[in-house]
């Protein structure tokens, strides 16, 4: 946990999801495995959804619909839109205690929009969004307590019903050498990925 000298904390994750290579496009060697159905069976996609394909890509501004199963009680189709992609400066953290690692980072904002389309709530549920970097490695968020101007509310509303849309901003530091390829929506795992081309 890393604290600023304004009391702020900053929570960054110690692991990052590494692609595996057989879910990556463009490998060879026999044929692609069959991807997972984007609707789980016995789901009704709400009247006026349309679910869109794993492997679809977007550029900024662009929605996708997926359905969402947090567990076995939380299943909901939420359309997402990433609606921009700023690179920030990590001298937007100077109130932070950095690790040189850290320091030495390209720290990203992505802003996207949420809808629930319904059946469930998915009040404070975290969103299945990564930045996917150069090395074929996803990044999760970096949680944020406290107040951060560049990117404020990473998070759902603790109450996000069926009808309700949320505004939010993550934040993602890319590791010194590496480049943002895209933001990659998993709903449902590496083959069920829609990206967003920054």
């Amino acid at each position: 946990m890393l604290r600023s000298s304004r009391s702020l904390r900053l929570i960054l994750l110690a692991c990052v999801v590494v692609v595996a290579a057989s879910g990556l496009s463009g490998c060879g060697g026999g044929d692609d495995p069959k991807p997972k159905s984007s609707v789980p069976a016995g789901f009704d996609v709400p009247d006026g959804v349309t679910i869109t394909k794993p492997g679809t890509k977007r550029v900024a501004g662009e929605s996708a619909s997926v359905v969402y199963q947090v567990d076995e009680k939380a299943t909901s189709a939420i359309t997402v839109t990433i609606t921009n992609v700023r690179k920030g400066m990590i001298e937007d953290f100077r109130f932070f205690s950095l690790s040189p690692e850290q320091q030495a980072s390209s720290p990203f904002y992505v802003d996207l929009a949420v809808v629930n389309e319904g059946p469930a709530g998915l009040g404070g549920v975290a969103l299945p969004v990564f930045a996917h970097d150069d090395s074929n490695t996803l990044l999760p968020p970096t949680p944020i307590v406290g107040s951060f101007a560049p990117c404020p509310t990473g998070e759902l509303p603790e109450s996000f019903l069926p009808g309700q849309s949320a505004t939010l901003c993550m934040v993602y530091l890319v590791p010194a050498g590496h480049a943002l390829v895209s933001v990659d929506l998993e709903p449902d795992g590496s083959d069920s990925t829609i990206t967003w081309t920054p």
